[in-house]
């Protein structure tokens, strides 16, 4: 699991604006705390659940998973690049579409499908375990295998 101060610093200098050597300090970072926490709620509210846990510092862990840091990076990189002053190059746009997708996919919730209430039912969906017991035609089986002639007579009130 990563540190907020370990995403900062990586976001911060996919736009140039941290030098790797440069130390951290935390008064600096809280602005890139506040939207860290802003994005990741927003991202929440979009349906996007990664298990994100508010922080409040740079010693935090950041709980999310470990696919989903790419994109959280690449992404918050270019969510402060206007509060820094810092450049967004054609890579990071295009790590952070790739990685918001990743995003996406990890976090995305699945419903449970059901059938609509008009759905007919036809002839096979006598399956009990489904919740199916019945058919969309009437059962003519009787009939049919009644028929000693070979050919099925007329229906009733057909002209």
């Amino acid at each position: 699991m990563a540190t907020v101060a370990q995403v900062a610093k990586a976001a911060l200098q996919r736009i140039l604006v941290q030098a790797s050597e440069a130390p951290l300090e935390p008064d600096e970072y809280q602005d890139f705390i506040f939207a860290m926490n802003n994005y990741m709620a927003q991202l929440d509210a979009q349906g996007i659940s990664l298990g994100y846990t508010e922080v409040s510092d740079l010693g935090d862990t950041v709980t999310i998973p470990t696919g989903a840091l790419r994109g959280l990076i690449a992404n918050m990189a270019i969510e402060v690049s206007p509060d820094y002053g810092g450049v967004v190059s054609e890579g990071l746009v295009l790590a952070a579409r790739q990685g918001l997708q990743t995003m996406r996919t990890i976090g995305q919730r699945i419903r449970a499908s059901a059938l609509p209430s008009t759905l007919p039912l036809g002839s096979g969906n006598e399956d009990e375990s489904w919740g199916l017991n019945g058919h969309f035609y009437p059962d003519y089986e009787a009939e049919i295998l009644a028929e000693t002639t070979g050919a099925i007579g007329l229906e009733n009130n057909t002209q």
